[in-house]
């Protein structure tokens, strides 16, 4: 992001407040949020009339935990900039918290809606296709080699000057030799009951992984159409998709297996809810995560 673009120390300072406020009262309505993610909130700043699209992510409980995870996306946008993935201008800022943690936030410059995949597929014919859907493709398996993995969801891409342009890099899918994911998984976990914390824990890793392979990060795409009610668009995404595939996507097993992703996040999404009220009602004390009152997947 250029110099002359950057969001000001004092600007971030004002969305966090009215993210704090939000976070108080559990009225959103203060923000302009542009999306709901499974781990960040993305909230449009100036309110109203957005120039900056600033991610929350969730808190970082010291300075090296911040330096980790800004080392760790740099290093995944350098990854993916080199495998030829187009990449939103994204900075990775910090503000103070309490006790020596530190609020992280992504900032990329606010889109019009209609640069977004979901806005761009609705706008085009699914009998004649759009070039969105083979450039993300191409960019799947051009990053995914075992090290690295990319989120192919077409809510993640943005379609910019004929280019598909990655906006999602906040949970960066990298992986060491072994194959385990390298972001730190507890930070991910925090906004969950800590009943469930040692559970998905072990679990988290195995999920994250998926991303690793071409095959899985494709299957999501397009089963994830249903999310988006773009199920018309399916049928071009698995041909498309099985152009370059060894072990072909089953277009008729894709409904089932949404079915059952679905699930997994909307019973994680009930699980935030229930650790909100928790921490809200009977600990008396704020809860640092934005949840709304429903997940897409729902």
């Amino acid at each position: 992001m250029g110099v002359d673009n950057r969001i000001t120390d004092s600007e971030l300072a004002e969305v966090e407040e009215a993210i704090s406020a939000a976070l108080e009262s559990d009225d959103h309505s203060g923000l302009t949020i542009l999306g709901y993610g499974e781990v960040s909130v993305a909230v449009g700043w100036p309110h109203g009339s957005p120039t900056w699209a600033c991610k929350r992510m969730p808190p970082f409980t010291n300075q090296e935990a911040f330096d980790a995870y800004l080392a760790l996306v740099t290093d995944y946008i350098a990854t993916l900039t080199a495998a030829g993935v187009n990449v939103l201008d994204t900075e990775v800022r910090q503000l103070p918290g309490p006790n020596g943690s530190r609020i992280g936030y992504l900032v990329q410059p606010a889109l019009e809606p209609s640069q977004l995949g979901p806005d761009v597929l609705r706008s085009a014919d699914p009998t004649i296709g759009h070039p969105i859907i083979e450039a993300i493709i191409e960019a799947v398996m051009a990053c995914t080699d075992g090290r690295t993995g990319i989120d192919a969801q077409v809510t993640n891409w943005a379609w910019i000057d004929g280019r598909a342009v990655n906006l999602d890099v906040n949970t960066p899918f990298m992986y060491d030799e072994a194959g385990h994911p390298v972001l730190d998984i507890d930070m991910f976990i925090g906004a969950l009951p800590w009943a469930v914390r040692a559970t998905q824990r072990k679990a988290g890793p195995k999920i994250i992984a998926r991303w690793a392979k071409p095959r899985w990060a494709l299957t999501d795409m397009a089963m994830n159409l249903h999310k988006d009610h773009l199920e018309e668009w399916i049928p071009l995404v698995v041909r498309a998709a099985n152009s370059r595939l060894d072990d072909p996507i089953i277009e008729s097993d894709l409904e089932a297996a949404y079915a059952k992703e679905a699930k997994l996040w909307v019973k994680l999404h009930r699980l935030k809810r229930i650790d909100r009220w928790w921490q809200r009602t009977i600990r008396r004390r704020r809860y640092q995560f934005l949840v709304p009152e429903t997940t897409d997947y729902a």
